[in-house]
């Protein structure tokens, strides 16, 4: 990022907790640039999903600032929902269409664009993840990959500042898993802005800008993966303990 360019997103000292004075995120600050590929990361139950919905807007911090783009979203949850995009883990929770295309165009269609547009956003994002070979496909018949793609689609297609992906390699077989790999990087290559939450961190270190370890509701780690790697394992991350974060390529250039 260049030194004078506003960041996508800053979290500043932000905590959250269900019940007052316990608090299960605590101080939580960093910086995300424009158009890099964040890697979040931690043991199981160190907040990670939680804070992920604080950024949506799905959770409402306890204290601390939200900002996208240089505004001060903290107090606008809703802005917040428009200006983040999040794709859940499980890809069939947000397929709502009967087929692809439909599912797309289901959130467009919600905000009652003209068709000439919809249609012309619809071929963008198709084309982008490869789906148009599917469009008249119904949901369940898509392989995991396939899903996965359609899902990103979906939220994609609404033109988020910030596409958050949580555990987009969960339950994929190795060719999804490297279907899903390519359309991130395509994406990042587009400029988009990705932070990414995954426990399997291997298949994506040789990858991101930056990782951020999160611990017990604590950020105990930040900064660029190569000079982190040595440090993983003690803080609950399984790595491979051999080899360098290069080798981990899991494409073929």
């Amino acid at each position: 990022m260049k030194s004078n360019e506003t960041p996508l997103l800053q979290v500043e000292n932000l905590e959250f907790g269900f019940e007052k004075n316990k608090p299960i995120l605590k101080n939580i600050s960093f910086t995300i640039p424009k158009g890099s590929f964040t890697l979040i990361t931690g043991p199981n139950g160190s907040g990670k999903s939680l804070l992920l919905k604080c950024i949506k807007g799905l959770l409402k911090p306890s204290s601390g600032t939200i900002l996208i783009d240089g505004e001060d979203l903290t107090k606008h949850p809703k802005k917040r929902l428009t200006s983040v995009g999040l794709v859940f883990q499980d890809s069939d929770t947000q397929i709502v269409g009967q087929t692809v295309e439909r599912d797309i165009l289901f959130g467009l269609e919600n905000l009652q664009l003209p068709l000439a547009e919809q249609m012309k956003k619809l071929e963008e994002v198709v084309t982008l993840l490869d789906l148009s070979k599917q469009l008249k496909q119904r949901p369940r018949t898509l392989s995991g990959g396939e899903k996965r793609r359609l899902s990103i689609a979906g939220v994609l297609v609404m033109e988020p500042k910030l596409l958050i992906m949580d555990e987009p390699f969960a339950n994929l077989d190795y060719p999804s898993v490297l279907q899903v790999l390519k359309t991130l990087l395509a994406l990042k290559g587009e400029g988009h802005t990705i932070i990414l939450v995954s426990h399997e961190v291997e298949k994506v270190l040789a990858y991101i800008d930056l990782a951020l370890i999160l611990e017990q509701g604590n950020l105990t780690l930040q900064g660029h993966p190569a000079q982190l790697y040595t440090q993983f394992r003690s803080h609950g991350v399984y790595v491979p303990q051999e080899g360098t974060i290069e080798e981990l390529t899991w494409l073929k250039h």
